[in-house]
């Protein structure tokens, strides 16, 4: 029976692309999130303010907002896997730099701001060809398992690469996460230039990138469960998803732990993420509705808010483990959700829309950033919570008083 339900959970790996596609994406991802924990540390120590953590989260996520429906367009107007190289080798060389500039003790703060700019907008583009990559790699109804599956890669480098990247700090400096970023792209480009993947079809494009835009949004407002999901996650992101800007806060200030401390603590959400990921891949008949991505917001607000007030170690890191757990499986049940309401040849323009959620942490890391050096980190933490937790709450009673239709697919 074990041997049974590991195949049912693993499924979607028989499929050769997808399976280059994870494999690439785990190193990727692990030097992206090793990346991410050198430049939080990087910083902090620079600047010692929760004002400027977020406002480099906020530059790290304005792309989403202003080039974020752009992605989409390109995702569905040209060939996919080589949009992905393209953006994949423009990331490796933005690494480069920001390893130089470290190396060379040269590196300022804007110098952040910059290189954090320029890789939230490769990364906008990235994003949504790779989501509408996979749409075409495996059958609909083995969609669930394939996004649950790389949804547990991507959050299983968000244990490697912060637990890496904090010993890695500790044993040779920052600058060697930057560099050992670097080298993991290469891993997706190989893998990427490995697929056999059918020709691409250009598409016969008669309207201008804007008219392509207002189509995709028009799909969006038109159908009730896309918007619904989407405006959810909006809000999330401007009230919940930037709390891990504010990790530093929590481990020099609060739980007094040094950079190995700080990289297991970044690396707790990714842990309950990837176990999310994985049940939610085991579970081929589950149909992810509305009611359940509401739950799934409601766990993460109160996991949320008794992390904010926790002066334990070892119970912080149990805290956000599940809200890791929580988070992902909302947001891996509104992708696959997403998918199945949508026409593939709208896919990369209403996912978009979608992934501007992380746009809008950009803004959601300056409020918090704001509100943390006013009535401190744990109440910001703790008012955040609770708005997530009145969005979903009213979002339930609003679907019992008007239930949603949703697109009959066979799981």
């Amino acid at each position: 029976m074990r041997t049974l339900s590991s195949l049912r959970t693993l499924r979607s790996l028989r499929h050769r692309n997808f399976r280059l596609l994870l494999e690439g994406a785990l190193i990727s991802s692990s030097g992206d999130f090793m990346q991410n924990v050198a430049q939080g540390w990087l910083v902090w120590e620079l600047t010692r303010s929760p004002f400027f953590l977020g406002l480099v989260g906020f530059f790290d996520t304005l792309p989403r907002l202003l080039i974020g429906a752009v992605g989409g367009a390109i995702a569905d107007r040209f060939d996919r896997r080589r949009v992905l190289m393209i953006t994949q080798t423009l990331a490796m060389v933005q690494a480069i730099i920001y390893w130089l500039a470290v190396y060379f003790k040269v590196i300022l703060l804007w110098h952040i701001i910059v290189l954090t700019f320029f890789l939230g907008a490769v990364n906008t583009v990235n994003q949504t060809a790779r989501q509408s990559l996979v749409n075409s790699m495996v059958p609909s109804e083995e969609l669930l398992n394939a996004i649950g599956l790389q949804s547990s890669v991507f959050n299983l480098s968000k244990v490697l690469g912060p637990s890496a990247g904090g010993l890695i700090i500790s044993l040779i400096g920052i600058a060697g996460c930057f560099f050992l970023n670097a080298l993991s792209f290469l891993a997706l480009i190989f893998n990427l230039y490995l697929m056999e993947l059918l020709p691409w079809e250009r598409r016969s494009v008669k309207q201008g990138l804007w008219e392509d835009i207002k189509e995709g949004y028009t799909h969006l407002r038109s159908n009730r469960v896309i918007f619904y999901i989407v405006s959810l996650s909006y809000i999330l992101a401007l009230a919940g998803a930037p709390y891990n800007r504010f990790i530093p806060m929590f481990a020099t200030n609060i739980l007094h732990v040094g950079p190995s401390g700080f990289g297991l603590l970044m690396a707790a959400p990714g842990l309950g993420a990837t176990g999310a990921a994985l049940v939610l891949a085991s579970l081929g008949n589950l149909r992810p509705g509305i009611a359940w991505i509401c739950f799934c917001v409601l766990g993460f607000a109160f996991f949320l808010a008794l992390f904010a007030f926790s002066h334990s170690f070892i119970f912080s890191l149990m805290l956000l483990a599940l809200v890791g757990f929580c988070q992902i499986a909302a947001r891996a049940s509104s992708n696959t959700a997403i998918q199945v309401e949508t026409p593939p040849n709208l896919l990369g323009r209403v996912l978009s829309l979608f992934f501007m959620d992380r746009g809008l942490w950009s803004l959601g890391g300056l409020l918090m950033g704001g509100a943390a050096s006013i009535i401190g980190i744990d109440w910001t933490f703790a008012a955040c919570a609770s708005v997530c937790a009145i969005a979903a709450g009213g979002l339930l009673w609003a679907i019992s008083r008007r239930p949603v239709k949703v697109t009959p697919v066979a799981w």
